[in-house]
């Protein structure tokens, strides 16, 4: 489906985002335009013309023992990435060790002269080993053994950026997002590497100035975040309440505090929904909000500034919400939203693992824990909590996007929401299906929003998800890369009984189309389950059209047969049959890494299917199992799985 044309774009674009946004968008780009943010952010940035103090106290240091501890229950080498870093390689997005590269393109050229489309391949390679995200390997390294080339080579790599970032200039200035979620690393370096004799007065003294030009990049532009009302204002909100932090006697510490606290305390209460989902549809992006209200709670309370009961209990919810889309057994989560590999604080597992953010989360919003003691529980202890010592919480939130079924061993999920905020992916009614840690039926992810086409943020159309789509059609007006309009809508069907067994929602966006649809999950036994599509029509006239569905399946050694489509990996055998009701010819294909390898091609769509993002610039092949059929109304089509344990 095409762009909208302009009047339908921006009629659906003030009836569901609103005015206020676009009025701060407008303002945003009025300063671009007349050239005031080029004023107010000068290349080389306004004279500092003192050092001021600067403080180091936002994490509690744990002890080596303790390191060495956690990363044996992890099964980890503790210094193994530290050693990567040493040798100028870095584990981008939680992927594998590449060269670290501090130098931007167009280091000369004032921010406000820049696009992202300026850039060679996806802007967010250059942002993000100049997040320093790198720095907590290095000092929990450093940490656990004292050895100071750690120390040294951050240093290094800090005078490094400073040379080839000059204030105000080249892409790394270019978002105040990316500002502020540098100085978060800079805070854990300050303080971890304090000891260091590396850290000198000249080192003290440019880590001071450069907070004080991150805070001044921040304050000018955030009529951007506003306009966004997503993790943009909450990390920059973060990001000036950290610098008035670090920085507290400063003159301008005092409106960065104030500016800071206004705006992340709306963002807390407008941008988290009552069952705690966060307002980009997103798990990685939940964890990201959640990791930055971890640090703007630990300053509240080093500050002994108000934090309002009301907003600790949205942030309890949101970490309950965490725990529902948490598979127990693997510490991995739905690959639901948006997941362009943020993990702001890697202290206690990989990227994939939420166990961390759980933890520390329900420690400092809720006062218990609701994960037995491990190698997760380090990221509470780098804030402050110590989990061992909370009650344990065993009952798992009801949330009102997903339902699931099943139990920890093996659950199955179905996604269904009325949306109140825009829609990251045309996900509705998407299924996942788990077993012991492994994830079988699966959400695609995102793999890249800045590389060429198909990969500008691809794997969020229907196509690439396993609800079934009417005569190809879009559920929703996809009006740019991250923009959906005329919300696909859903809701969950009571039953009037008790959900163990079954659970079924509807779909609204075929109304249009004179359609209803409606999915059913069944959980049959252990290693049994049933989905169930219906489309109905919803007047009295005959309607008839194209239906498809795809379903995603982890990769493994494949066949297609008379007893239907079976995948086999090192512990699973799945079988997928897919029947309809009435009975109608379907056509099957295969597809593997965007290659057919059944069935003939459809369009540009086929290269996009048969991946599995895990985080951002990481795909990995898996296998798309592709239904379609001519069919009318009413129809069914039903999916069974069954699981065999090798």
């Amino acid at each position: 489906m095409g762009m909208p044309n302009l009047w339908t774009k921006a009629y659906w674009l003030i009836r569901e985002v609103g005015l206020a946004p676009l009025f701060s968008l407008a303002v945003y780009r009025l300063g671009l335009w007349s050239g005031y943010y080029r004023w107010r952010t000068p290349l080389g940035g306004r004279k500092v013309n003192a050092s001021p103090p600067l403080r180091a106290d936002v994490f509690v240091l744990p002890d080596p023992e303790r390191l060495a501890k956690w990363s044996r229950l992890r099964g980890e080498d503790a210094t193994l990435e530290a050693e990567e870093i040493l040798a100028g390689q870095v584990r981008l997005f939680g992927g594998q060790p590449q060269s670290l590269n501090l130098k931007p393109p167009h280091p000369k050229r004032h921010w406000s002269s820049l696009h992202e489309e300026d850039v060679p391949g996806d802007i967010k390679q250059i942002w993000e080993p100049a997040r320093f995200g790198w720095v907590f390997p290095l000092g929990r390294a450093y940490r656990l053994s004292g050895d100071e080339r750690y120390a040294k080579t951050f240093w290094e790599n800090w005078e490094s950026f400073l040379t080839h970032n000059p204030v105000n200039a080249g892409e790394n200035w270019l978002s105040a997002q990316e500002a502020a979620l540098r100085l978060i690393a800079l805070s854990f370096a300050v303080q971890v590497f304090k000891p260091s004799p590396h850290f000198d007065k000249k080192c003290e003294q440019s880590v001071a100035e450069a907070i004080i030009h991150h805070a001044r990049r921040i304050e000018v532009t955030l009529a951007y975040a506003r306009a966004q009302n997503n993790n943009h204002l909450v990390s920059e909100a973060v990001g000036l309440v950290l610098a008035a932090h670090l920085l507290s006697d400063w003159p301008e510490a005092r409106r960065w505090r104030k500016t800071g606290w206004k705006w992340f305390f709306w963002a807390v209460e407008k941008q988290i929904e009552p069952d705690g989902e966060y307002i980009q549809h997103s798990v990685n992006y939940h964890r990201l909000m959640l990791t930055l209200a971890l640090l703007a709670f630990r300053i509240a309370q080093l500050e002994n500034h108000p934090f309002p009961q009301k907003h600790l209990n949205k942030l309890g919810l949101a970490a309950g919400w965490l725990q529902g889309v948490m598979d127990e057994a693997s510490g991995e989560a739905l690959n639901f939203g948006h997941h362009d590999g943020a993990h702001l604080l890697p202290l206690g597992g990989k990227i994939e693992d939420y166990r961390p953010i759980l933890q520390a989360s329900m420690a400092a919003f809720c006062g218990e824990r609701c994960l037995p003691n491990g190698g997760w529980d380090e990221l509470a202890y780098w804030l402050g909590y110590n989990p061992a010592i909370l009650p344990l919480k065993d009952d798992r939130p009801v949330l009102h996007g997903f339902r699931r079924l099943g139990h920890s061993a093996e659950w199955a999920s179905l996604r269904a929401h009325h949306y109140v905020s825009r829609p990251a992916h045309a996900d509705q009614l998407q299924v996942e299906l788990w077993r012991r840690g492994c994830r079988l039926v699966c959400d695609p992810g995102t793999y890249a929003y800045n590389l060429p086409p198909p990969w500008q943020n691809g794997l969020a159309l229907a196509e690439v998800h396993n609800a079934p789509m009417f005569n190809a059609q879009q559920p929703m007006l996809r009006a740019g890369k991250f923009l959906w309009l005329r919300w696909d809508q859903a809701r969950f069907l009571e039953e009037g009984e008790d959900e163990k067994n079954s659970i079924r929602a509807e779909r609204l966006a075929y109304h249009r189309l004179g359609i209803r649809q409606e999915r059913q999950l069944e959980w049959k036994g252990d290693g049994h389950w049933q989905v169930i599509d219906r489309f109905l029509p919803l007047g009295s006239g005959a309607v008839s059209g194209k239906i498809s569905l795809n379903w995603l399946i982890r990769d493994g050694e494949w066949r297609l047969d008379e007893h239907g489509f079976i995948v086999d990996d090192k512990r699973y055998q799945l079988l997928v049959r897919v029947t309809s009701q009435p009975i109608q010819k379907m056509k099957f294909r295969i597809v593997r890494a965007g290659q057919i390898l059944v069935g003939e091609k459809i369009n540009e769509i086929d290269s996009l299917l048969g991946w599995f993002s895990p985080t951002y610039l990481t795909r990995l092949p898996a296998l798309s199992f592709w239904i379609e059929t001519e069919a009318g109304l009413p129809f069914e089509l039903r999916s069974e799985f069954q699981i065999y344990s090798k």
